[in-house]
């Protein structure tokens, strides 16, 4: 007998139960709240975490799903730019705000209240955070996420016939650990012949990503 298992979400307490990312407008007003919210105890900081925890998740699950279904079909055009426009026109008024959101937390006078054990290794991440954050490095970020969605996109096209069978590049690589030299040899030559047949893009698209990272600053 076959079981299959459904993940119930978490109750949402600051988000609406509807709400689904779309578009910058939408998203903002959320993040206005949090950054303009008074934190004048121990319990309205707490109750901040949480929402701004909550809202954090929402954001994650979509971009994260984006990505998955624009990776599971190479060729829908429609889920490549569902992706683009949210490393594009999301993510970059985003980071800004979850700056000033990690600052608000470290510049609050009761986070020194809050369980130093339990929230060491957090505090420590978001204290990093600020100190690496570079308002300057945000339309980078976006230009380097577009082309590893790129590349994704060029390596998910990517197969090779190995035993009579279609694989993509990732599960050909099983083939590599065959006890049997010969198995091993024509996968290794396959996965490569496959690979060198887009050696100009993917030449390209290196050469357009190192050039991105020598602006990082």
């Amino acid at each position: 007998m076959k079981y299959t298992a459904e993940l119930a979400k978490p109750e949402r307490h600051f988000l609406p139960g509807d709400f689904v990312l779309t578009d910058w407008k939408g998203l903002e007003p959320y993040l206005q709240d949090l950054e303009q919210r008074v934190l004048d105890s121990k319990q309205a900081l707490e109750k901040w975490l949480h929402d701004t925890s909550e809202l954090e998740a929402v954001i994650s699950e979509d971009a994260s799903w984006r990505q998955i279904r624009m990776t599971c079909d190479t060729e829908n055009k429609e889920l490549e730019e569902a992706f683009r426009f949210f490393v594009m026109e999301i993510q970059p008024n985003i980071q800004p705000y979850a700056d000033r959101l990690n600052r608000k937390l470290v510049e609050c006078p009761y986070t020194s209240e809050l369980d130093q054990h339990q929230f060491f290794t957090y505090l420590r991440g978001v204290k990093k955070r600020i100190e690496l954050f570079r308002e300057e490095n945000i339309p980078l970020q976006a230009e380097l996420s577009v082309l590893a969605q790129q590349y994704g996109t060029i390596a998910g096209k990517m197969t090779v016939m190995l035993e009579g069978k279609e694989y993509t590049l990732q599960q050909a690589a099983k083939f590599l650990e065959n006890p049997q030299r010969d198995v091993r040899e024509d996968a290794f030559r396959k996965i490569q012949e496959r690979r060198l047949q887009d050696k100009e893009k993917l030449n390209d698209l290196y050469s357009e990503l190192i050039k991105n990272v020598t602006r990082w600053q």
